[in-house]
Parts: C-alpha cells; sequence; structure tokens
C-alpha cells in the first residue's frame, strides 16, 4: 500500500468514532484549535478519506461542523504536481511576462545553450550545471513571484485549494499519528509569507521551491514523463511549522 494512503487511513483511524476523552494529548490539542470551544465529551467525531483527488484527504466532523483536512506524511517534502504546460498557463494567468516564464521553462527542461542562446536539445544538463551557467536568470525569473499578492495565489494553488476544489483545506498536519504537528489554514499564508526574503538558488516562492519532477538526464528512466511534471517542494516543513509556532508562542 502507497505510504500516504496508510499514513490516511491511520488518522482516520485515529479520530473516527471517538469520544474527546479518548484521544492522546496531541490530538485533544489539535482538535481544541481547529474546533474550538465547542468540543466537550458527549458527542463522538467522525472522520473518512476524501475519495476526489484534492488537497484535503480526510475530513473531520463533530456535530454538525465539519473540517478539511490535508496531510503530510514527513518523509517527502513533495507537495503538488502538475503538467509543465498547465504550469505555464497559470503563471500567464496571474500575468506574470512570457519572458519570465521562458526563464523557468529553460530551467525546467535543462538544455544546453551555445554562446548565442540558441538552444542544444542533443544536450541536458543538471539542475547544478544549468545554475553556475544561468543563475542571473534564474535570479530574474524569482524575483518576479516573490510578491505578496503571487504568493498569496500560489499558497492557494499548492496548499490550501488546488485546482479541481470549491474548499480550503482548515488545516495541514505532517507527520504520523504517533508523531505530528500542525498549522491552522491562516497560519499556513502568514509562515510562507514571513520567509519571502530568503534567497534559493532553484526556482521558489518563499520556502517553496519549484522544478522538474525528475530530470531524467539519461534518457533511460522508467518514468520518463515526470520531467514533463512541475513539483512543488517544501523543504524541512516539519521544522518550519515548529520554528514557526515556538516563536509565536514566545
Amino acid at each position: 500500500m502507497n505510504y500516504g494512503y496508510k499514513n490516511e487511513e491511520d488518522f482516520v483511524n485515529l479520530f473516527n468514532n471517538k469520544y474527546f476523552y479518548e484521544l492522546d494529548k496531541t490530538s485533544q490539542s489539535f482538535l481544541k484549535e481547529l474546533f474550538g470551544e465547542i468540543i466537550n465529551n458527549d458527542e463522538k467525531f467522525r472522520s473518512w478519506k476524501n475519495k476526489m483527488n484534492q488537497k484535503t484527504d480526510i475530513f473531520i466532523k463533530y456535530k454538525n461542523y465539519l473540517k478539511n483536512i490535508s496531510l503530510k506524511c514527513g518523509n517527502s517534502n513533495s507537495i503538488h504536481h502538475e503538467q509543465i504546460q498547465e504550469f505555464k498557463r497559470y503563471l500567464e494567468k496571474i500575468d506574470i511576462q512570457y519572458n519570465v516564464i521562458d526563464k523557468y521553462v529553460s530551467y525546467h527542461y535543462g538544455y544546453a545553450k551555445d554562446q548565442d542562446g540558441k538552444i542544444d536539445f542533443s544536450k541536458s544538463l543538471s539542475s547544478d550545471e544549468y545554475k553556475k551557467l544561468f543563475q542571473k536568470e534564474i535570479d530574474i525569473f524569482n524575483e518576479s513571484i516573490n510578491k505578496t499578492r503571487i504568493i498569496v495565489d500560489m499558497v492557494d494553488r499548492f496548499i490550501v485549494r488546488g485546482r479541481n476544489s470549491d474548499y480550503d483545506i482548515d488545516a495541514l498536519i505532517c507527520g504520523k499519528i504517533d508523531n505530528y504537528v500542525w498549522l491552522m489554514k491562516h497560519d499556513i499564508y502568514d509562515l510562507i509569507l514571513s520567509k519571502r526574503c530568503l534567497e534559493f538558488t532553484s526556482p521558489h516562492i518563499a520556502c517553496l521551491t519549484i522544478g522538474p519532477k525528475k530530470r531524467n538526464l539519461d534518457g533511460n528512466s522508467n518514468n520518463a514523463k515526470e520531467r514533463y511534471i512541475v513539483c512543488i517542494r517544501w523543504n524541512f516543513i516539519r521544522e518550519d511549522i515548529i520554528c514557526f509556532k515556538n516563536n509565536r508562542q514566545g
């Protein structure tokens, strides 16, 4: 079984058909923040998996209140995938200039260029090789997209709502049932916006890096199609959540 699916089942089983007093201290703290002061011990929680491929992985219901929860296992920092052509259309929609979009696309495919800028389709570069030659182009892309309105829009797309849902998640959980941390929806925006001034050599939006799922440099991969998929990664997601919450409490 896929580890992510197993994690979803574990969290459903953790919450489903349980009274508040039956849950561990971490889960009690999470549910108090999620539902507020309405919680008592006279009614059980309900939980089930989302059958749709959306940002919401599981639902948690208490009385007449329904919450949407996104789960990250913590063993992978990949939070969003989409086809490169769809990503290009999205960048156009949010008014990123075509010449700036091309700078990302060039990095994504990683083809070598001659001195005149003509692409050599016979030679693919690793990300490190590409950065050594064309870091200035990546910097231009990063400078263009790391603006508050664009960061918020991308957080919506990559984490909170996605591309195929009319509903936002209410909380993001990172970890497994015996050791997890979480962020409420509004805190996700606050955390990522607090990192808007970070400097990465890779294409990025605040602390989220953007790049191909796999480069397939030798052309022999069994997953060659992954070269055409844009992958959004949140490195150190667990550490970022813990640090953000500690700073807020301090």
